[in-house]
């Protein structure tokens, strides 16, 4: 796993500034809802790009119609892999209801309500926690998973995406711990930035908004990486096989 050539490779392309410039664009304009399809799918095209082993990954911003495919295909893909997450939230709730009912129909003590209360949301904060790790590693082989294939229905080929988390384990948590990491960079940077009056908020203010789409470009790079250590030619190149 190459993670400075993930930062690198950038400014290696000759119109960098202006394909990240749009990407800001987009951020600025993500409150829309929209806008964040095709910054996801900004982030899958480069991990296609690198898969394939294109000189320049970054893709440009043409093809928007592709882009905005491939970033609600990855969106509903991860919408059904946390569905169990909102299945320990509505037992959760459910729960709390029951209790609550059984106070006023039996003779069971306050406290023993709220011990039972308390033992539940703590049952189900383990459960999430355990689920909310497992799709840190699952979330790129989701991703990965699409590139290959690209196919939606792949993505829901539970055991081939298990697989690839499973034996990438550790370029997978490398490529999730490097954005946040970067993040963290980023924001001392702009807290530098913030202590410089007037100029200094106004220039962090904006390059705030080019914070999405540099860390799509760094996730989807190491995203890339992984999909070509594993082997993946393009779909076409496949059924020519």
């Amino acid at each position: 796993m190459d993670v400075a050539k993930a930062f690198t490779y950038i400014t290696e392309d000759e119109r960098w500034v202006g394909k990240i410039g749009i990407g800001a664009l987009i951020s600025l304009l993500s409150f829309l809802i929209l806008p964040a399809f095709l910054l996801t799918g900004y982030m899958v095209g480069v991990t296609r790009n690198v898969m394939n082993g294109v000189k320049r990954p970054l893709p440009e911003w043409e093809d928007l119609g592709t882009l905005f495919k491939d970033g609600i295909s990855i969106v509903l893909a991860s919408i059904v892999y946390t569905l169990p997450f909102w299945l320990l939230i509505c037992i959760a709730f459910v729960s709390t209801i029951g209790f609550g009912g059984l106070s006023e129909m039996t003779e069971i003590s306050d406290d023993a309500i709220a011990a039972g209360v308390f033992a539940t949301y703590g049952l189900v904060g383990c459960l999430t926690l355990i689920f909310m790790l497992a799709l840190f590693f699952i979330s790129p082989a989701i991703v990965i998973q699409y590139v290959r294939e690209g196919d939606l229905g792949a993505c829901f080929r539970f055991g081939e995406v298990l697989t690839i988390a499973r034996e990438n384990l550790g370029d997978i948590v490398i490529a999730g711990l490097t954005p946040f990491a970067a993040s963290f960079v980023l924001s001392l940077l702009f807290g530098v930035l913030n202590i410089i009056p007037c100029l200094g908020t106004i220039a962090a203010f904006l390059l705030s908004f080019a914070v999405a789409p540099l860390l799509s470009a760094v996730t989807g790079h190491l995203y890339g990486q992984i999909a070509g250590k594993i082997g993946g030619a393009p779909p076409e190149e496949k059924f020519a096989m």
